[in-house]
């Protein structure tokens, strides 16, 4: 969508096919935006990935905490607005 940059109203298109280029125009006043045939492109830029940096790194694993997963199960259930722990098994 395009707006007039006079009065603000939204733009409207009209074809090349009337016998006059293509073009935008406001509808409420006398802006008129001609459309190009052409599109140019000036430059050709080749994307280069990038390399992840980790966001955990090695030392904060070591730093982090850590369970026994295998002792014990928690089993959580989304009641309403809030997440709860509907049982527990300790293995």
């Amino acid at each position: 969508m395009e707006f007039c940059p006079t009065c603000g109203n939204m733009l409207l298109y009209e074809s090349a096919d009337t016998g006059r280029p293509a073009r935008f125009f406001c509808p409420t006043c006398p802006y008129v935006c001609y459309m190009e045939s052409k599109v140019k492109i000036k430059k050709k830029q080749r994307l280069v990935k990038k390399d992840l940096e980790p966001v955990i790194t090695d030392d904060d694993m070591k730093n982090a905490s850590h369970t026994d997963a295998s002792k014990s199960t928690e089993f959580w259930k989304n009641i309403g607005d809030n997440w709860s722990v509907i049982y527990f098994i300790e293995n």
